[in-house]
């Protein structure tokens, strides 16, 4: 049995614990008994096709990658600065550094994690580009409504709007990629597609960028085109895992509220927590595996992904142990 490791809870990279369904599987089988061959370009097609349909756009602006970080790359290898909220997507903020783009960032204000658009708009301003997760990683909180968002495009700059949490929050600008050709909506089928070992990345993206068909065709996986198509045929499957996380998401905020954890409303499958100072590092040495976010929101702060019935119940069982030890931190 590949990860989570024996005994772990592992709840730190929103992966949704359940298994992909028999034909999604099945699916990514049978390509495999054929991965002698290349993935044909008819293939990658038809689930550019299927992508488009779920999301409503026509299939030229519809992509596949194997990952956000594979679309985010020749932006960032080109930009010079970028106007991010923070926090915002830590991946995102690791390959910008890594490839030297700075951050133009606009802090997240109050309790309730609010983007100031005006700021937003100073700091896009000054950057060659934006990137807006919306919701945001790791508060969960949507940020900007459709109408501000084309307030930020009608600045021009190449704009990235990253919905990977889209079937927990409901809100998309998929539909303005044909009006504003700068704006790129990056979705992925890691969350309520089940397929977060499959990578398979879809970017809905307007005329203005540059994407090279005859290489990006060659980077999804056969297995990884195979299993997306078959989970988009018969997707059915998704509104049931939303529905599961959705109320694991009440679950966790009812019973966290009981034991004096803070938590926010989500607009994703994770919630944001609040316990004391060392929280996730307590939790570590009981085997749950949680996102430690002090460094960036302050102590006791926590993403946490959400389970099943089994694993919230388990999570929540764990973290009343801990708080009634004397000396638990």
């Amino acid at each position: 049995m590949l990860p989570p490791p024996a005994g772990v809870l592992k709840l730190d990279q929103n992966e949704v614990p359940i298994p992909p369904p028999s034909h999604v599987v099945e699916a990514a089988a049978q390509a495999l008994a054929v991965s002698n061959w290349y993935q044909p370009a008819a293939l990658y097609d038809e689930v550019r096709g299927l992508y488009a349909e779920y999301a409503g756009v026509d299939p030229k602006y519809v992509w596949l990658f194997p990952g956000a970080d594979d679309f985010f790359e020749p932006l960032l290898r080109t930009a010079r600065a970028v106007a991010v909220p923070s926090p915002t997507y830590f991946l995102f903020e690791d390959q910008a550094q890594f490839h030297g783009a700075s951050l133009v960032k606009t802090p997240l204000r109050g309790e309730e994690f609010r983007l100031d658009l005006a700021e937003f708009l100073d700091a896009a301003r000054r950057a060659d580009a934006v990137y807006l997760d919306n919701p945001n990683n790791p508060t969960g909180q949507l940020l900007l409504k459709p109408v501000e968002v084309e307030e930020v495009l009608a600045l021009g700059k190449p704009t990235i709007i990253d919905e990977a949490y889209f079937e927990f929050s409901g809100a998309t600008v998929a539909n303005l990629v044909e009006s504003w050709p700068n704006l790129a909506v990056v979705r992925t089928m890691s969350k309520a597609f089940l397929l977060a070992g499959l990578r398979v990345t879809p970017v809905i993206a307007g005329r203005g960028w540059r994407i090279h068909y005859n290489t990006v065709r060659f980077r999804v996986s056969l297995p990884s085109l195979a299993a997306a198509r078959a989970a988009l045929y018969k997707r059915d499957y998704v509104a049931e895992v939303v529905r599961q996380i959705r109320e694991g998401a009440r679950y966790l905020k009812e019973e966290l509220s009981r034991l004096g954890v803070k938590t926010w409303p989500t607009y994703a499958n994770f919630i944001l927590a609040r316990g004391p100072p060392g929280f996730a590092q307590a939790l570590r040495k009981y085997g749950v595996w949680v996102r430690d976010e002090e460094a960036r929101l302050g102590p006791g702060y926590v993403r946490i992904t959400i389970g099943t019935e089994e694993v919230n119940a388990q999570l929540i069982r764990t973290i009343r142990t801990i708080l009634a030890l004397p000396t638990p931190f």
